[in-house]
């Protein structure tokens, strides 16, 4: 839970939504390299996995991986901290060290994703697992609010030092989090268990993936779903900006955005456990599309109205739902994984999953480019189709505790 609460503060501290994209576009960078930000970070966390997760496999014990991985985690937020401070006078070679630090501090990510979850899965019972995600996503939340007016506070140029030496403070503190997060999570007692297999070899490996794609229909709907929604957050990392160039909304204002998100997820938080809990996972993943499914549409027609401060609250509707939506995936989309994969092979369900979902997150690559081609709306439109097609595809999915078996189905 401490490491939950962490890593929520530290998420919306330095997101690649919200936050960051305003710290690289002050040093010239491109919307390319904005659609950069979520796919990095996003897909650093998840191409890894499946590369490692036959030695893995092999392991009776896999938090010695975890704890590796947060060393080199730590030292890329020492590094870019430093950096924001000594260099701020060269913003080129800044961005330059900024997107080498946060693409190494990803695929650090990416390397205890796998070892994480599988230590979770063998210490929480499956009927559980609702609740704990859930626990992590509430006090995740409420760092969060903290994190929210901290944001607030250094994007205030009354309030706070000079750009970059804010964002330097915000990456110090942040540095301090991932450390009591990474370190907390060291602290936990895994279980040990009998490696299935001694000499498996990547090509093993993706012969049991395509085997699994194959006999496992509940699988298969699911990875489909999934990887349709990350495609859908195509628009995600614009949403900032677009508040703030197009409809002239204050860069401060983002504070108070994700103040909104952090109070609607801690509502709608003990909601979601509770259903994952009794119900199943199936109803809370189709939530969180749910929610997701009106966003790009909104920010569409808050384009048709008259630019100006005004609009500020108002376009906070689209946080809200982000809000709800958010502790919605963060419980359904593990927790769903974890129940349909089978003990023996968890390593190779999660691995093959993210590995998967890491090259889906690239899409807001293409989000930034379209973005210079055809604008905001074109990229919004784009979206609102692809969450739809998202949110019919996870109104077929099967609920686990539904079925005698999630194999072969």
């Amino acid at each position: 839970m401490i490491n939950g609460a962490s890593f929520g503060f530290v998420d919306n501290l330095t997101s690649p939504y919200l936050v960051l994209p305003v710290f690289i576009s002050a040093l010239g960078a491109s919307n390319l390299l904005v659609g950069f930000l979520p796919a990095i970070a996003n897909g650093g966390w998840y191409l890894p996995q499946f590369l490692i997760s036959h030695r893995l496999q092999r392991l009776p014990r896999k938090q010695p991986v975890y704890i590796i991985a947060g060393i080199i985690r730590i030292i890329c937020w020492a590094l870019l901290t430093l950096a924001t401070f000594l260099i701020a006078h060269n913003p080129l070679a800044l961005l330059a060290i900024f997107f080498t630090l946060f693409t190494t501090y990803s695929l650090a990510a990416g390397l205890a994703g796998t070892p994480f979850l599988d230590v979770v899965a063998k210490t929480v019972p499956a009927h559980r697992r609702g609740t704990y995600f859930g626990g992590r996503d509430l006090w995740g939340a409420l760092t969060a609010i903290g994190a929210g007016y901290l944001v607030g506070i250094f994007l205030n140029p009354n309030l706070a030092p000079a750009y970059p030496l804010n964002f330097g403070f915000l990456f110090l503190i942040a540095g301090i989090g991932v450390t009591t997060g990474l370190g907390a999570f060291s602290l936990v007692i895994e279980p040990a268990d009998t490696p299935t297999a001694t000499h498996l070899t990547l090509h093993d490996q993706l012969r049991a993936a395509q085997r699994v794609l194959r006999a496992n229909r509940i699988y298969r709907r699911f990875l489909v779903t999934r990887v349709v929604l990350a495609v859908a957050d195509i628009a995600t990392p614009f949403y900032a900006l677009y508040a703030t160039r197009v409809l002239d909304i204050p860069t401060e204002t983002l504070g108070i955005y994700i103040g909104i998100s952090t109070i609607t997820g801690l509502i709608a938080n003990p909601l979601w456990s509770r259903t994952s809990d009794r119900r199943g996972n199936r109803i809370v993943l189709l939530g969180a599309a749910s929610c997701l499914l009106p966003l790009p549409g909104i920010a569409l027609i808050f384009g048709l109205f008259p630019p100006g401060a005004a609009l500020a609250l108002p376009f906070g509707l689209l946080f809200l739902l982000h809000g709800i939506a958010r502790p919605a995936a963060n419980i359904a989309y593990p927790s769903y994984l974890l129940e349909i994969a089978p003990a023996p092979e968890r390593a190779l369900y999660i691995s093959f999953t993210n590995t998967v979902l890491g090259i889906a997150t690239f899409v807001p690559v293409i989000g930034g480019t379209l973005l210079d081609l055809f604008g905001f709306r074109a990229v919004f439109a784009l979206a609102l189709a692809i969450t739809l097609a998202g949110w019919i595809l996870a109104r077929g999915l099967a609920e686990p505790r539904t079925q005698k078996t999630a194999k072969g189905l």
